[in-house]
């Protein structure tokens, strides 16, 4: 292939992708669908712009293996071990429920057993490239919901292994023998331990050597190696790329430079991902899709209720409340894009049919295309689901089996959300004897916490019975600490209609919610990226020896900006508050200095002290024992155990404070 002819090619796909990306954002829809709708067009039955598929189909292997280093990235080892219930059991049942219930259908519709079980694989497994790019665009990948669903995606990714390596057997499924399945599968597991163990000792060794150069440009180059390293070895040993990618991932997780690397990755991961989205658009047969659609479509939606059904029922089994398994289910719903490599895999062996590939094809791109959408309607969904399962099944809810009945606590507080936040204002108003109430959709760890004296309920707290129940018109606080952000703000709107005088206070991840939620009636808003911030300034003000005193105020000057919006309900120029920090820069503060008698400092003359007009420091007294000397003069010694009285601006102290904590005479 001529290199020109390459280049092309490329630009021809990224102008492609970028203006259909560009309508769909106007449109607020999902750019993941963009990709999708762009490479059906540029396909060979669309438009056929490309010539070179190849090369894009080889861009897009890279776009899934920096995919699942990043996710390896966000999920530590320690994470993985501590979301075993959803790895495991609901991942397991999700999987084996999907596969067994698909092998039943098509048995009985008169597929063999091999073809059977291989699309059952296919079905079975979701889109981690899909799904965590949504959650990541709303923000819920640390949400209850989004950990759920990554756990069981979690599962599914690793079950690619097996499943590939179990084709062989599928497609000599008359000969092939237990023994040499299992042992296929034993050394696939030796492969993933092997990796595991040579990334665990050798990477986070390698990259602290990379990291002591500070050399962005050798950093960047040897994450790349990295990444595509264990992806090769992965390869080699019989794996699948993304899995070594992962797994190198998940060990770099645990180290501190974890930040750094994902910033190096994080630009090369959005651009082929992106391909790999396209490519996969381009595979679908436009002619095939509509010559079939009357049949494609019904069959899609059986899919989609398979998946939906399988996975709810797993997160039910974990006794997870039905808006969680609502919303989950939604999200894995669609057929992932490691069902393409399995198709790929089984049409080459023989395993299926051009017909029956075609149609897995279209029917895995349809509901590609539709999770964006599915996932954006997710709590509505689930609002729906609930209400119609607790009202026919009479599901007990708060209101009738663990409800308070409407107790007669007045002037509470109502903390929604057990998490860290929530446990640790629970423990400081039980010390303080403030009454409270705590509600969470977590269901054992309710009767958990019931059972160890806990004030605490089941129920949704977006639900204007449920605040009833908890007293709301009668609270005088409630706190929001729940990781939903669509959530939050539905329940800072039903309970300001509950009650127009409740305080209520909302945590949140990011400064730019604080707007929404202040006019759906919330008094304040705590945002973590924000809080960082301040103590990040507060601890560099301390370094400059300021007084706390001095640091709160301007801890309240700095939060008045972004917060006067909660008071006033009006806009705040940001020249305001830089005024306001500039006017605290200007001010002079008083410092004290002791003598310590290993300062190396005692027996030293006044004048040996780096103050005077050329500091803009000021030495205002001595204090010694129970006496002070006023303006002392340069030929006064100092002695162990004096305090230094300064003045003067908050740089020039600082100076001057670092050089004489260093011992008198030492540069």
């Amino acid at each position: 292939m001529e290199l020109s002819a390459v280049l092309r090619d490329l630009a021809v796909v990224l102008a492609i992708a970028t203006v259909v990306a560009f309508i769909f954002s106007k449109l607020r829809l999902s750019v993941v669908a963009a990709f999708l709708v762009a490479g059906a067009i540029l396909g060979p039955t669309g438009a056929g712009l490309v010539s070179e598929t190849g090369v894009v189909n080889s861009l897009a292997e890279i776009g899934v293996v920096l995919l699942l280093f990043t996710v390896g990235l966000e999920i530590s080892l320690s994470d993985l071990g501590r979301m075993r219930r959803e790895v495991l059991w609901a991942g397991g049942s999700q999987v084996s429920a999907t596969v067994l219930f698909c092998l039943l259908v098509l048995v009985l519709w008169g597929l063999p057993v091999p073809e059977g079980l291989f699309i059952g694989f296919v079905v079975s497994l979701s889109s981690t490239a899909i799904v965590l790019k949504v959650l990541a665009d709303r923000m819920e990948i640390d949400t209850s919901h989004g950990r759920v669903a990554i756990g069981i995606l979690i599962f599914q990714d690793l079950a690619v292994i097996a499943m590939m390596l179990l084709l062989p057997s599928l497609r000599q499924w008359e000969t092939a023998k237990p023994a040499a399945v299992l042992l296929t599968l034993a050394k696939a597991g030796a492969g993933v331990g092997a990796l595991l163990v040579l990334a665990r000792f050798l990477i986070p060794r390698l990259l602290k050597e990379v990291i002591r150069l500070n050399n962005r440009e050798i950093l960047a180059l040897t994450v790349m190696m990295v990444v595509m390293g264990t992806a090769f070895l992965a390869h080699r040993w019989g794996l699948s790329l993304g899995l070594g990618a992962f797994l190198a991932g998940l060990v770099i997780s645990e180290s501190d430079y974890v930040h750094e690397i994902a910033a190096q990755v994080m630009p090369f991961r959005d651009i082929f991902t992106g391909v790999f989205f396209i490519s996969v658009g381009m595979l679908l047969d436009l002619p095939f899709l509509a010559r079939n659609l009357l049949l494609i479509l019904p069959m899609t939606a059986a899919v989609v209720l398979l998946k939906t059904v399988a996975t709810g029922a797993a997160t039910r089994a974990l006794e997870h409340p039905w808006r969680l398994v609502a919303i989950v289910s939604v999200s894995l719903m669609q057929i992932g894009e490691f069902s393409f490599l399995l198709m790929s895999e089984g049409y080459r062996i023989g395993l299926i049919g051009t017909v029956r590939y075609q149609f897995l094809l279209a029917i895995a791109i349809l509901t590609m295309v539709a999770t964006p959408f599915l996932m954006n309607a997710g709590p509505e969904i689930a609002g729906r689901w609930e209400r119609w399962v607790t009202g026919r099944l009479s599901i007990p809810d708060i209101g009738e089996e663990r409800g308070p009945q409407r107790t007669g606590l007045e002037n509470h507080v109502i903390i929604a959300g057990f998490g860290m936040n929530g446990r640790n204002l629970a423990r400081v108003l039980r010390a303080t004897r403030v009454p409270y109430v705590v509600v969470d959709l977590n269901d054992a760890q309710v009767r958990r916490e019931r059972a160890a004296g806990e004030p605490m309920f089941y129920g949704d707290v977006n639900r204007p019975e449920i605040l009833d129940r908890m007293g709301i018109g009668r609270a005088r606080i409630l706190v929001l600490a729940i990781s939903d952000p669509m959530a939050t703000r539905r329940a800072v709107a039903v309970a300001r209609r509950s009650n127009p005088n409740l305080f209520i206070l909302v945590r949140t991840r990011y400064v730019a919610d604080v707007d929404d939620l202040v006019a759906l009636g919330a008094n304040a808003v705590i945002p973590e990226e924000f809080e960082t911030s301040v103590e990040i300034f507060s601890r560099v003000l301390a370094e400059y020896h300021v007084p706390d005193h001095v640091i709160a105020q301007q801890e309240q000057v700095i939060r008045s900006g972004t917060y006067r919006v909660l008071r006033e309900r009006g806009p705040v120029r940001s020249e305001e508050v830089l005024e306001g920090f500039e006017e605290f820069l200007r001010r002079k503060v008083i410092e004290i200095f002791y003598v310590a008698p290993s300062s190396g400092w005692e027996g030293k003359r006044v004048e040996e002290i780096p103050v005077g007009n050329d500091t803009g420091i000021v030495l205002l007294a001595i204090l010694r024992g129970d006496r002070a000397i006023i303006r002392p003069d340069g030929g006064e010694f100092l002695e162990a155990g004096d305090k230094l009285v300064l003045f003067g601006g908050h740089a020039p102290l600082a100076s001057v404070l670092s050089a004489l904590s260093r011992p008198a005479g030492r540069a």
